[in-house]
């Protein structure tokens, strides 16, 4: 078992949702989502939170603030208060990423990130997804990025596996295999 900080407490906060409810697991999945957008665009505040001259009362002082002015569930309140008291707030975007990792393994969910050298046409999202499904085995949702660097194709990445079609990919090859008959 890997019992890296941010899996454990995602894995407890995780099994916690789960007794609340199945139904309920997307909103905690949101709210856990929302905030971790927050403090990724606030990053002073995770360092607010790692800094030893603030109390640990300031610091659960702080996340109950949060807890009541951003209306969030008691538990997320909880997990907030936890890692406060504990230290461990700078583990929160993994621990978003585990719960999402583990919400996506119960509902057999994929999300894979398509990039392309212009946004995708409803239809070839479609097809992307589609085929992706049959090779996965999982429902699909995509994560579109632009990136005119590819030129034209596209590239698929899904966990650690990376599907390169882009015209990029296939100009490099072709001159390094080029490169290798001249040099």
């Amino acid at each position: 078992m890997n019992d890296k900080a941010e899996n454990v407490y995602g894995d407890a906060y995780f099994e916690l949702c789960c007794e609340q409810g199945e139904g309920g697991l997307s909103d905690y999945l949101t709210e856990l989502r929302t905030l971790s957008d927050i403090f990724d665009e606030n990053p002073g505040f995770i360092k607010v939170m790692g800094t030893p001259t603030v109390s640990v009362e300031e610091k659960v002082g702080l996340c109950r603030d949060i807890t009541e002015n951003g209306k969030l569930s008691s538990l997320c309140g909880n997990l907030l208060c936890v890692l406060a008291e504990k230290n461990r707030m700078g583990c929160f975007s993994d621990i978003v990423k585990r719960f999402n990792e583990l919400y996506n393994d119960k509902f057999k969910l994929a999300e894979i990130t398509v990039t392309a050298s212009e946004p995708l046409s409803d239809k070839m999202k479609e097809q992307i997804a589609a085929k992706m499904s049959t090779i996965i085995g999982k429902t699909v949702t995509i994560r579109e990025k632009v990136d005119k660097s590819i030129i034209g194709g596209i590239v698929i990445d899904y966990g650690t596996r990376r599907y390169d079609g882009s015209v990029r990919a296939r100009l490099d090859a072709l001159k390094k295999e080029l490169g290798s008959v001249i040099a």
